[in-house]
């Protein structure tokens, strides 16, 4: 059984801490500020916590660990400074952008965005994200950016220390992710979906089964990228390397 510590302010407010699941509605003091448990998240309650990237979608900004993240995978089709990001509208387009010209692309799974934008997002190749050939443009909104592989690992190693990672960042259940949905509780309140993948020649795949989490981080004397990989049969966030022209999800952090 889990302990848990509670102050009352004036009769009214109660600061709890726990080792268990807090209830909703739970205030807790970080050190820096005063966050409310949503029943799935912290939120911030001195900030203002919603976020808009140039194509006018809201996120809510979440704290994990030290580490503020948006709650959802990226749907922008502009860069920040309000360029278009280009977008594959089939596997022609997908695999010149890709595999011939390595050139910035995204899309959406099946390219169907009215079927797979909620809750899933868009899939970007890395060069989408890659700013030596993108023209040094940044896809998330203003103040946050695409995380590196350290921070990753950052995120991965808070999350472990609490118990497996994947499975605090995943939604429960298998309406959306295929069973078993090993150990998904989304503690975290990252809330992940299985939003799947784009291969370089085109073809779809893992959607229900598995994420794919782009990172900046690339091995430069060979084709690949770092990314985190999360699936339905474990709980953990797997980070490797694997080809940069597959399509996948990002999420975004903010800047410190």
């Amino acid at each position: 059984m889990g302990f848990s510590q509670s102050v009352v302010i004036e009769g009214a407010l109660t600061l709890t801490e726990s080792s268990e699941a807090p209830v909703a509605g739970t205030i807790r003091w970080t050190g820096s500020d005063f966050e409310g448990w949503t029943g799935t998240h912290w939120l911030s309650l001195t900030a203002g916590n919603i976020v808009y990237d140039v194509s006018g979608n809201s996120y809510t900004a979440i704290k994990i660990g030290n580490q503020t993240w948006l709650d959802h995978n990226l749907h922008t089709l502009k860069y920040n400074d309000g360029s278009d990001i280009p977008l594959a509208t089939n596997i022609t387009e997908w695999k010149l952008a890709t595999q011939t010209n390595r050139t910035p692309a995204m899309c959406w799974y099946d390219d169907n965005q009215a079927a797979n934008e909620f809750p899933y997002g868009a899939l970007y190749n890395f060069y989408a994200i890659d700013t030596l050939v993108n023209g040094n443009r940044n896809v998330c909104p203003i103040g946050y950016h695409v995380p590196d592989q350290a921070e990753w690992n950052t995120l991965k190693s808070f999350l472990d220390s609490n118990g497996a990672a994947g499975g605090q960042m995943k939604v429960v259940g298998t309406t959306y992710w295929a069973s078993p949905n090993t150990g998904a509780n989304n503690a975290s309140g990252f809330s992940a979906y299985p939003a799947g993948r784009r291969g370089p020649s085109g073809t779809f795949a893992g959607k229900g089964f598995s994420t794919y989490l782009r990172s900046t981080t690339e091995i430069v004397s060979t084709a690949n990228a770092y990314y985190g990989l999360i699936s339905n049969t474990d709980d953990q966030l797997n980070i490797s390397p694997w080809n940069r022209g597959i399509g996948m999800s990002v999420r975004c952090l903010k800047d410190w």
